[in-house]
């Protein structure tokens, strides 16, 4: 799988033209869990005191284990919700 989407990523490399519909729908629900996974750890639900604030380089790690961890999910749990999606759109010719 592609991952087209992704600050943590270097996406100037991908050739957009070759990727097919499931390789973006593939990244396009891949990117929603990873928001997902951020946005639930800025929740003040989930974070913790600390006496030391968390510095820019932990934060980007979290953000970029998420990435990884939706692209997981994707490729293992989520097949039903990207065929639901792919087959929602006409049949490439």
């Amino acid at each position: 799988m592609a991952n087209v989407i992704g600050p943590a990523f270097n996406v100037s490399g991908i050739n957009y033209n070759e990727i097919g519909v499931r390789e973006a729908t593939e990244a396009f629900v891949s990117d929603i869990f990873a928001k997902i996974l951020n946005s639930a750890q800025d929740d003040k639900l989930f974070k913790e005191d600390k006496l030391i604030p968390e510095s820019n380089t932990e934060k980007w790690i979290k953000e970029w284990i998420n990435v990884e961890y939706a692209n997981l999910l994707t490729q293992q749990s989520l097949k039903p919700l990207v065929n639901q999606i792919v087959s929602s759109f006409p049949p490439e010719r």
